[in-house]
């Protein structure tokens, strides 16, 4: 018997084999280079403010690239400093009722690669992040030495913050520096807070979105309910918003309890 008829016969591989096999690590390098791409330019983080509760904390989590699809849970963190903890112990802010939609305006933030970009927020955070050493915040010290002026400033700075109206800010905080009567400067605070509640108040009728101004103008009210400004301002927006979206104005009388 020659060799030749010895010799084993190889049998090819099926046609499926090298088909399924460049197809399994095409796709294992696909989800590899997904997943690399995702860690090193996906991660989402930053800080964010609740002018609500007055509560700091980080966010972070992970998205896909260029398609900004969130593949991970948003991760928070506490990060509140000794300010906002004095103000809401000290009760000098009106907590929101129970069930209350949140607010979280961003401080500082970043996405993938990008430079952290700062919000609005961080105005405020600047006078909350201020001290006049290492164990005083300038802030939580003078509302320790001035508590009934503390009363009227917080809430005032509040009313701000919920509308995103940070920039106006300083101007409430200069205002301490010129009156000491807590009566005087509570009329200061109102005229100031007013006067830029009806300054957004414009802007957004002026994009036709009403039904937010309606919003802005009952919060106003409620400091000044006599305003003529304001009322010919909610007379504009009740009969240009959709009667659905028209929020009940507070009458006269309970803004000027509050």
């Amino acid at each position: 018997m020659s060799s030749a008829t010895l010799r084993p016969v190889r049998r090819p591989w099926p046609r499926w084999v090298p088909i399924l096999f460049w197809s399994v690590l095409g796709c294992l390098t696909v989800v590899l280079v997904g997943f690399m791409l995702t860690v090193t330019m996906g991660a989402v983080h930053g800080v964010e403010f609740s002018p609500l509760v007055f509560e700091r904390r980080s966010y972070s989590f992970y998205e896909l690239p260029l398609i900004g699809i969130q593949v991970t849970a948003t991760r928070h963190e506490d990060v509140s400093t000794a300010v906002e903890t004095f103000i809401t112990t000290s009760k000098f802010i009106t907590p929101p009722p129970p069930g209350s939609k949140e607010i979280w305006h961003i401080i500082v933030g970043s996405n993938g690669p990008r430079l952290q970009r700062k919000g609005d927020a961080s105005i405020l955070m600047q006078y909350f992040n201020a001290q006049d050493s290492k164990t005083t915040h300038r802030w939580v010290k003078w509302s320790e030495d001035h508590p009934q002026l503390a009363k009227v400033f917080w809430p005032a700075v509040q009313q701000l913050a919920k509308h995103e109206l940070y920039v106006f800010v300083p101007e409430l905080f200069d205002l301490t520096k010129q009156h000491t009567d807590p009566v005087v400067l509570q009329a200061a605070l109102n005229a100031e807070v007013v006067k830029r509640l009806l300054f957004i108040t414009r802007r957004l009728q002026e994009r036709e979105a009403h039904a937010e101004a309606l919003t802005v103008i009952a919060d106003a009210l409620a400091i000044d309910p006599t305003n003529q400004e304001l009322l010919r301002a909610q007379s504009t927006s009740r009969a240009a918003a959709p009667p659905a979206a028209a929020p009940q104005a507070k009458s006269p009388a309970a803004g000027a309890k509050k």
